[in-house]
């Protein structure tokens, strides 16, 4: 069953809508090395050449070695009015990678520059930066698996339907659906959460349901009576999507926890730094086409109580 997963990571976000002017649904990334050092330049052009040869974003801007700037954020990860000035300043970026090497200490901050908030932050010894950089960039990973599900449009002509007897829920209050094919096909069933900061959770093929292959007119209730699934705690407006596709998607791995009920949508395995950084020819990483997966959705919303 540990195979499923990182379809997610490479189909979703090949299955965006035509009408999207052609965009590809990654983040415009800058990355500054903070301060700039010998060291902290070399890890910095690592990072990017990461980001920009696996298709996990859009390098942009290139700051001056010699131009100071300050970033700093408070205990929330929130930015300090200076820094906010800095930040407002790039209008054609989305994130900030900000490498720094001291200390013996190498450090990399990820900065969503739009809502000026600090996402991650992680620190290792300099003779671990590899180890620092493939988390980060699986944390990247996890950003653009949200980012393509939310990116990707739903269509009318998708084999897969959802049948649901509710719009609306009470926090805690458990749910359930229908799916339906009109062909026979294995299904992939998505819970895309409207807070960005809670990942995308695989319903279906779950721990319980591990065989995601339905028959024409097959109607499967997920979860099913062993499988607890419950509205979020806080008012929201999530969305369950469900995709197809002929073959199974056997090439990746699905990861998660043996008491957990439902996978979480990790970034893929096959995303080795090593390995990567030496390749003349661009992987089929994230942006790699998987054709003929089109998106159902159903969106339900949790009320207050």
């Amino acid at each position: 069953m540990k195979r499923f997963l990182v379809i997610f990571s490479v189909a979703i976000l090949s299955v965006f809508s035509l009408d999207r002017l052609n965009t590809t649904p990654v983040y415009k990334i800058a990355v500054e090395a903070y301060p700039s050092t010998e060291e902290s330049r070399a890890l910095r052009d690592f990072i990017k050449e990461q980001i920009q040869s696996t298709g996990r974003g859009q390098i942009t801007v290139s700051f001056p070695d010699t131009e100071e700037r300050s970033w700093e954020f408070d205990k929330r990860g929130d930015a300090t009015e200076e820094t906010k000035m800095q930040l407002q300043a790039m209008s054609q970026v989305d994130k900030l990678v900000l490498v720094s090497t001291e200390d013996g200490q190498s450090l990399i901050s990820f900065v969503d520059v739009l809502h000026e908030t600090l996402e991650y932050r992680n620190a290792l010894p300099e003779s671990l930066s590899k180890t620092l950089v493939s988390d980060f960039l699986s944390y990247l990973d996890k950003k653009n698996i949200y980012l393509a599900l939310s990116h990707t449009g739903s269509s009318s002509n998708s084999q897969v339907k959802i049948n649901s007897l509710k719009s609306t829920y009470v926090p805690g209050e458990p749910i359930r659906f229908e799916i339906e094919t009109t062909e026979d096909n294995y299904v992939y069933v998505v819970l895309v959460p409207e807070n960005q900061k809670g990942e995308p959770v695989l319903l279906f093929p779950n721990q319980i349901q591990n065989d995601n292959f339905v028959k024409k007119g097959e109607r499967v209730t997920i979860p099913d009576k062993r499988i607890s699934f419950k509205a979020a705690t806080t008012p929201s407006k999530d969305r369950i999507r469900a995709f197809v596709t002929r073959e199974e998607w056997k090439e990746f791995q699905l990861r998660g926890k043996k008491e957990d009920s439902f996978y979480r949508l990790l970034p893929p395995a096959v995303t080795g730094t090593k390995t990567l950084a030496r390749s003349l020819t661009p992987p089929p990483t994230l942006t790699s086409p998987i054709e003929q997966s089109l998106v159902t959705e159903w969106e339900y919303e949790i009320l207050s109580r």
